[in-house]
């Protein structure tokens, strides 16, 4: 081997060389980013159209619908959402994952740019913006305090708001619970009755007389002076002189007709922290950004703002997914500590020798240092992926340095100095080793190169297994075979006291297991077919047991946080709704695993942040405790009440579908009765449907005709209406240079009641007209929101479950839902979320797989110069998959997305052993060993080694099946698919593969003419100087 060689003659190079490397993985570990997840550009673009005073299907009809047919014409466009409601529109559009994000937005500003002529004139500008459905703020804070609610909110505006911006990274803040200031123009009906005056009127006297007007310059010889009208009101009394119109020769004041009012905004939301009226601040990370350096940092922001702010106000952290990214990050830390630990005395229970020991571990921490460098060199971060892929290694970076150290110590027990053991060890098993090396790089690169949305999230998972074990490979050729030509010394090392006691038990349990197995082999060489059979029962009852087990797209990870949602009766006031979700509030704070509680309610809904203790102090589940606030917030009025939980990617429901169509009141009956069904499903919780009948509505329909005789228009009635019944900002009050809106509305106790439309009049040039004259109440309902999905209308089904797995439930509801709910022509039901996901991920992670397979295939073809050879080494696969199956079976881990990485994983790995056995059989028959004795010798030589490395990995994983860390749920599914299908397939592998060698050989010969013994060939043949080494001379006999 070109590296071996070069390594030995030249050990300073070679041992600068590595320790660079190290050093620069050292310098890459300090300089990259720790986030819970990998930096996912997300193609999605959000539009938002705000038409006020427009019902949710006129939102429908005159936005949503042309929004839909512009964006649609976008090239890349892979679906559209839409979501309207009273006067707002929310369009989502999904672009393929190869869109650029920030193009595709510029593309959808092109396209409503050119049919704004199309939209209503009436809408506020349309605010377009790049959206991660994933974005979850990093850090949620609440202000608390003495003082009003109003002193607060301008301390956050003002103040804490524009500080927490300018720490670097921080994207965006949000404020929730919030008042802000506003000066309100009362207007009394009865009295612009009498006098005959419209809104209108008085909004264009605020606003003309409530101004700076610029009025020019005045030029002499030397200097120029400016001259400017000075007409802004200065204070409050100002409003009430106002003139605002002449009647009769008498001229009337704001006073005369309205009350002027120094009042705050009508608020959108209410926030609560511990039961207490707080103000809630969101912080949204920029993409790319340090998760656990922006946290600190924010942290050290809110420490200085809490010194400067008035006594009695603190800024406290409700919520701080740095946290949860810390405890993730470091659980897989120790776990790779762990696994470390056990590999390496694994190693030294074997070799029975500290310094091979030693050298062999050595290419754990080379290989995991180094292969930073190459995740900083990527882009990449250090999160759960790039960090659970390098803790599910650690068995298999030790694994290429424990062949090469162990034939390496073989070699010199048959006589051979360190130096020249070093050299022809290295050079008898090198190219097996590349093989098996390449065969985990040809299973995991098609996972690196998966596409969609799950692909880019597992982009790092699989190119990270990939250069660690690349660089384990280079570390096997030139580290681990230089250290042992130095340092290692004939002979074992002798052991005494319990040391020695173990380690002489353990030679002799494996003597005495050498001994039976080749006794088993001997039969299995004896009793091909039987032996086949065997085998072949073995995986078709695997088989039999996937209908017993779960499937799900990923595990819930409990991190000890989750989110009370709280759908609210319609027509409520958001006061009402704060009191509702209050009462919610008090119910889950009584529970003894609670920490704290955060609310956040607007009038529709509420949710409730829960934070329980750490999972380590108590021994109910998240999953638990829920259940038992389910129970208890089921018997409360005035809402119903699900449960989000994280899935470590994001919050969301367990599973989702959709009935598609056109009529929404069909499409709602259908839904209740799927909602019925639903809920008859035992394990299915927290079901409920998008459809909302929304506040009771009376619509006032304008008599066109009539209204036209009488000189008033359409626009007119409903300007006039908006501006009495919801407000109208019309003009601006500065005040200690801040600008406050000036807002003109109805008195408040004359908007109250359906009679006060009665008390309307409209002013004209005729005279006043008193509305009922013009329009006809007409007393309805309609839909809280209207969801579309692809240019249909669409209503969504969601819920939770307990107890029962996701693909179980799936073929349930699809079996009911044939049987009870005809859909008529035109409407369909599918489904959405995490069903909709596992299936497109399956398929992805299915495709990856026979390409994996397939790469497999050409490595060994090229390994052994043989198109049949690599047969009998593939073999090995299926008998892996009875291990994952039982493995997955006995831990009671669903199959998902997990699990399917994990049998992704032991494709690459159970070739290993067989690719060993294979290798040194043909080495031997070259040698010219009959065939049955040559893989008794190759089975008696390597099966130290195959145990060995098997064991290494195998412990390697335990600390990740077994950890109970944070996000422990997510990665154990994998360590479980692993372990199961290394201990079956090793086991299995050491008897059938030898047997499907001798059935395929049988098969060469009988389909070709006989070869001379001494011209048959093998690529692998052993270097001169090496000879035929029997079972009992492989240096490790009593």
């Amino acid at each position: 081997m070109f590296l071996t060689n070069l390594s030995l003659k030249r050990p300073v190079l070679a041992t600068v060389s590595i320790l660079a490397l190290v050093a620069l993985g050292l310098f890459s570990y300090l300089q990259l980013a720790i986030n819970d997840w990998p930096e996912v550009d997300f193609p999605f673009v959000a539009v938002t159209i705000v038409q006020p005073g427009a019902s949710p299907e006129q939102m429908e009809a005159n936005v949503a619908v042309k929004v839909e047919e512009a964006i649609g014409q976008i090239a890349g466009v892979k679906h559209i959402y839409a979501e309207t409601r009273e006067n707002v529109a929310m369009v989502w559009a999904e672009f393929t994952v190869e869109t650029n994000s920030q193009i595709a937005a510029q593309d959808v500003r092109d396209k409503l740019a050119s049919i704004r002529n199309q939209l209503p004139q009436d809408i506020n500008e349309p605010v377009i913006s790049r959206y991660d459905p994933t974005q979850a703020p990093i850090m949620t804070l609440a202000v608390t305090g003495d003082g009003s609610l109003l002193e607060r909110s301008q301390l956050v505006e003002n103040i804490i708001k524009p500080r927490l911006e300018t720490t670097s990274g921080v994207g965006m803040v949000e404020v929730s619970g919030d008042e802000q200031r506003e000066i309100h123009i009362d207007m009394d009906i009865d009295k612009l009755s009498a006098y005959a005056i419209s809104p209108a009127e008085v909004a264009a006297a605020l606003q003309q007389e409530n101004m700076d007007v610029p009025a020019g310059n005045l030029n002499s010889e030397d200097r120029t002076v400016s001259v400017r009208t000075a007409g802004e009101i200065s204070s409050l009394k100002e409003f009430s002189d106002l003139p605002v119109a002449h009647r009769g020769g008498i001229l009337i004041k704001l006073t005369d007709i309205a009350t002027v009012k120094d009042s705050v905004k009508t608020p959108e939301s209410r926030a609560f922290y511990q039961g207490q009226p707080v103000i809630g601040l969101n912080i949204v990370k920029q993409s790319g950004i340090n998760t656990v350096q922006l946290a600190d940092d924010i942290r050290a922001a809110i420490n200085r703002l809490n010194q400067d702010l008035p006594a009695g106000v603190e800024i406290n952290v409700v919520r701080d997914n740095s946290v949860r990214v810390r405890a993730a990050v470091n659980s897989v830390l120790i776990t790779l500590f762990e696994g470390s630990i056990l590999a390496v005395l694994t190693v030294f229970l074997f070799l029975r020798n500290w310094r091979s020991t030693l050298i062999g571990a050595l290419a754990i921490p080379t290989s995991i240092i180094t292969t930073f460098l190459m995740i900083w060199f990527m882009g990449f971060s250090l999160n759960t992926m790039s960090l659970m892929a390098l803790s599910l290694s650690v068995g298999l970076l030790i694994d290429d340095a424990i062949v090469v150290i162990e034939n390496i110590v073989r070699h010199m027990h048959l006589g051979k100095t360190p130096l020249e053991a070093a050299r022809e060890a290295t050079a008898e098993i090198g190219l097996a080793v590349m093989a098996t090396t390449f065969t985990v790089i040809a299973v995991f690169l098609p996972v690196g190169m998966m596409t969609g949305m799950v692909g880019q999230f597992f982009k790092q998972f699989g190119l990270t297994v990939i250069f660690s074990v690349f660089v384990s490979l280079l570390v096997s050729f030139t580290l681990v075979p230089l250290l042992g030509s130095r340092y290692l010394k004939e002979g074992e090392d002798q052991y005494r006291g319990v040391i020695g006691k173990i380690l002489t038990a353990f030679d002799q349990g494996f003597e005495w297991f050498k001994s039976q197995y080749l006794l088993l082999l001997d039969a299995a060489l004896a009793h091909r077919l039987k032996t086949l059979a065997v085998a072949g029962v073995l995986f078709v009852g695997s088989l039999f047991v996937i209908p017993f087990m779960g499937s799900s797209f990923v595990p819930n990870s409990d991190f000890g946080e989750f989110s009370v949602l709280l759908d609210l009766d319609a027509g409520i006031t958001l006061d009402s709704a704060a009191q509702v979700a209050a009462a919610a509030d008090q119910i889950i704070s009584r529970h003894p695993q609670v920490l704290s509680t955060y609310v956040s309610t607007s009038a529709e809904n509420a949710r409730i942040f829960v934070q329980l203790t750490d999972k380590s102090q108590r021994k109910a589940s998240m999953e638990d405790i829920a259940a038992e606030m389910r129970q208890q917030l089921q018997t409360q009025p005035g809402f119903s009440a699900s449960m989000l939980f994280n899935t470590a990617i994001a919050e969301t429901y367990a599973w989702e579908y959709r009935i598609q169509g056109d009529d929404i009141e069909l499409m709602a009956e259908y839904a209740a009765k799927a909602q019925g069904i639903l809920e008859s499903i035992p394990g299915v919780v927290d079901v409920s449907n998008s459809y909302r009948e929304g506040s009771p509505e009376t619509r006032l329909e304008v008599d066109r005709q009539r209204a036209a005789d009488l000189g008033i228009s359409t626009g007119y009635i409903g300007d006039t209406l908006y501006t009495l019944f919801t407000g109208r900002v019309v003009s601006q009050y500065k005040e200690g240079g801040e600008a406050i809106d000036v807002r003109l509305q109805l008195n408040e106790s004359q908007r109250r009641s359906l009679s006060d439309l009665s008390r309307v009049y409209l002013p004209t040039s005729n005279g006043n007209i008193a509305l009922s004259q013009v329009t006809k109440q007409v007393f309805s309902t309609s839909p809280r929101s209207i969801d579309r999905f692809d240019r249909s209308r669409e209503i969504a089904l969601i819920g939770n479950l307990r107890g029962i797995s996701l693909g179980d439930f799936n073929k349930q509801f699809a079996q009911r839902m044939e049987e009870e709910l005809k859909l008529p022509d035109g409407y369909r039901v599918y489904a959405g979320g995490d069903a909709e996901s596992m299936a497109d991920t399956f398929d992805s992670l299915g495709l990856a797989l026979v390409i994996g397979i397939l790469f497999i295939f050409f490595i060994l073809a090229a390994q052994f110069e043989s198109y049949i050879d690599p047969f009998s080494i593939m073999f090995s696969l299926p008998l892996a998959i009875v291990g994952a199956i039982l493995g997955l079976f006995l831990m009671g881990s669903d199959l998902s997305l997990v699990s399917m990485i994990g049998v992704i994983l032991l494709m690459g790995l159970v070739t290993k052993n067989a690719i060993l056995l294979i290798d040194f059989t043909k080495q031997a028959r070259a040698r010219g060993v009959e065939r049955n004795q040559a893989l008794r010798e190759a089975a008696a030589t390597r099966l130290r080694p195959i145990l060995m490395t098997t064991t290494a990995m195998i412990l390697g994983m335990v600390p990740v099946a077994m950890s109970l860390g944070a996000g422990a749920e997510w990665r154990a599914p994998m360590a479980h698919a692993t372990i199961g299908g290394l201990i079956t397939s090793t086991l299995l592998t050491l008897v059938v593969v030898p047997v499907i060698y001798t059935l395929f050989d049988d098969l060469t010969h009988w389909r070709k003419k006989p070869v001379p013994e001494d011209i048959e060939a093998s690529p692998t043949a052993a270097p001169d100087g090496l000879h035929a080494t029997s079972p009992e001379r492989d240096g490790y006999s009593p």
